[in-house]
């Protein structure tokens, strides 16, 4: 006689029946041990067997040809009868084995029959067809030397198996839009840059897509994040119906999709496919019935730019949304290989410029500001200078866009407030003619919290009276009236006095202006240095200074450069004037050679 014994134990979690599996295995060798001992005493066999009858653990005799002869409650019904059932005895038991893993079965069956134990994994149909997956453990029966059965102890992963798809579905996919998601697609890009270059196919060319839903914020901050990610549904629906059939999509992250096409035309069509996905997107959607048009900004490139890597491919997309995005809203752009150098380049500066900070490699020059009639220095305007230890003095164009990206510019524009402070307090202290320091703001610093009590902290250190600071901020800040003002009315509050760099270029509204407490308007060189040559230019100039002087606000106009701009600009009564016609930026130690005259 043979015995085959089983445990299945379904609904637990995998620790508990890794436990149960272990004490199973345990029992049924110890089973083995005591069969081997009554092999020919059937009586006593049998009675070994009523003590496992209602064991929660199925278990199940066979003879050698695989039939089973004895079997627990618990061992029929994990075959789909009833307990008590004994229909299943006479039964080969490679009856309820999946198809493919019987000569598995029959393999490792033969093995504990010549004395050795194994592990398999096998699937079970009951009599009702549903199949079920079993780690086994199959050891001999039967005295030493002759063997006459085997043991087999099954634990149900059924479980285990479905966490397992469940973890690779979620690590795969995106669980908002069902698209596969960046990691996927990373690896499925790859397997077709590899198909590709084992065909040796030269025709077929794939183009990596990189598209961003513009101003999506807007629609979260609109509708809330729930119809944001409804939304995100209904454009990865219109994406996919719009690619080919051999075409991959994902979700890389946000309301950025990645897209791969298969152009077998040799890459001649890329960009008019791109396109077509953007105009598949310009039909209105619809969102708790209100219609909802979107734009979208695009990135792509292409394997013959870079045949090999997937990653290199997925990067260069991103540069190309990027300098897209940089066009405005609804463009598209193709990657061009001289933007890897200016992409370096930025992050050189962006690492230089926080060691420049550490290092006190950035110093303030100053441009004296004149009264118009008068001649007389009335204030002047610190400017930021870098001296780079290995380039030399690098431009503020260049480092400043930089700074304000990265948010560095908080801490650097930190610096130039408290430096421009220290030295008109310097001055002040060497007896020279008092005068007030004006300091240019960025969006990002001005919006810091507490940002009023924070320079009031500033002059306070200094010793510096607020009149004698002046703060400069750009029109784009008076896009948010409300806000601004109550910031704008705490910096007056100290006594601190404001006026608006660059006017005429912005976004500003004549009627904001008269709500906001603003000192001076500071006419944009744009406008001044074409004053003599062109008429529009001339009136624009005319209108700021009658406007301001009727909100009673002076004018300061920046870019005075020749004898000219002066005359017209002292007949239309402007206040002051700063520029290279009376100095260029100079270090403070010639501002106060300036004052001292």
């Amino acid at each position: 006689m043979c015995v085959f014994t089983g445990i299945a134990v379904t609904g637990h979690a995998s620790f508990k029946n890794t436990l149960l599996f272990i004490i199973a295995a345990a029992s049924a060798i110890g089973m083995a041990i005591m069969l081997r001992r009554m092999l020919h005493e059937r009586a006593s066999i049998e009675a070994a067997w009523m003590g496992i009858r209602h064991n929660p653990l199925p278990f199940y005799a066979m003879d050698r040809d695989g039939r089973i002869v004895q079997l627990n409650e618990a061992a029929a019904a994990s075959l789909g009868y009833e307990p008590s059932s004994h229909a299943p005895l006479g039964e080969r038991f490679d009856r309820y084995v999946d198809a493919s893993d019987i000569p598995l079965l029959s393999e490792h069956a033969e093995l504990a029959a010549s004395g050795k134990s194994t592990q398999i994994m096998i699937g079970l149909r009951n009599v009702s067809g549903e199949i079920s997956y079993w780690k086994a453990l199959l050891a001999p029966a039967g005295s030493v030397g002759c063997p006459v059965g085997c043991i087999l102890i099954a634990q149900d992963v059924n479980e285990r198996r479905r966490n397992d798809e469940l973890t690779r579905h979620l690590t795969h996919y995106d669980d908002r839009t069902g698209l596969p998601n960046r990691r996927l697609f990373t690896e499925q890009l790859e397997v077709m840059l590899a198909a590709m270059e084992d065909n040796s196919d030269y025709d077929t060319v794939l183009t990596v897509c990189c598209i961003d839903i513009d101003h999506f914020k807007l629609i979260n901050a609109s509708f809330g994040h729930d119809c944001g990610d409804m939304l995100l549904l209904q454009i990865a629906g219109r994406l996919l119906r719009s690619c080919g059939e051999g075409d991959l999509i994902c979700r890389m992250e946000g309301d950025k999709f990645g897209i791969v096409l298969m152009d077998t035309t040799g890459g001649e069509h890329s960009g008019e496919a791109i396109l077509n996905l953007m105009a598949a997107l310009e039909e209105p959607f619809e969102l708790q019935g209100v219609p909802i048009h979107i734009t979208a900004s695009a990135g792509y490139s292409t394997s013959k730019q870079e045949p090999h890597g997937s990653d290199k491919l997925i990067r260069n997309a991103n540069l190309a949304l990027i300098k897209a995005k940089e066009s405005g809203p609804n463009e598209c752009q193709v990657y061009r290989e001289e933007w890897d150098e200016a992409s370096l380049e930025r992050l050189r500066i962006q690492h230089d410029l926080r060691r420049a900070l550490i290092n006190q490699e950035f110093m303030l020059h100053y441009q004296p500001q004149y009264d118009m009639h008068t001649g007389a220095i009335v204030g002047v305007e610190a400017l930021l200078r870098w001296h780079h230890p290995e380039r030399g003095m690098i431009p503020p164009s260049q480092f400043i866009p930089i700074a304000e990206d990265s948010g560095i510019i908080v801490q650097i524009g930190q610096w130039v407030l408290e430096e421009a402070c220290r030295q008109n307090k310097e001055w002040q202290d060497a007896g020279l003619l008092k005068i007030p320091v004006s300091v240019n703001l960025s969006m990002r610093q001005f919006w810091q919290p507490n940002f009023p009590e924070s320079v009031a902290a500033v002059l306070e250190r200094f010793g510096l009276e607020p009149r004698y600071l002046e703060l400069e901020i750009t029109e784009s800040m008076t896009m948010d009236a409300d806000k601004l003002t109550n910031s704008l009315l705490r910096l007056t509050d100290i006594g601190i006095g404001i006026s608006i760099d660059d006017f005429g270029t912005g976004y500003s509204s004549f009627s904001y202006l008269k709500h906001f407490p603003i000192d001076r308007l500071k006419i944009d060189r744009s406008f001044v240095s074409d004053i003599e040559d062109d008429p529009d230019d001339a009136e624009i100039v005319a209108a700021i200074i009658a406007m301001a002087h009727n909100l009673h606000m002076q004018v300061i106009a920046e870019g005075v450069e020749t004898a000219q701009q002066v005359h017209f600009l002292k007949m239309h009564l402007c206040d002051e004037m700063q520029g290279y016609y009376g100095s260029p930026p100079v270090p403070s130690e010639r501002i106060a050679e300036m004052l001292a005259a």
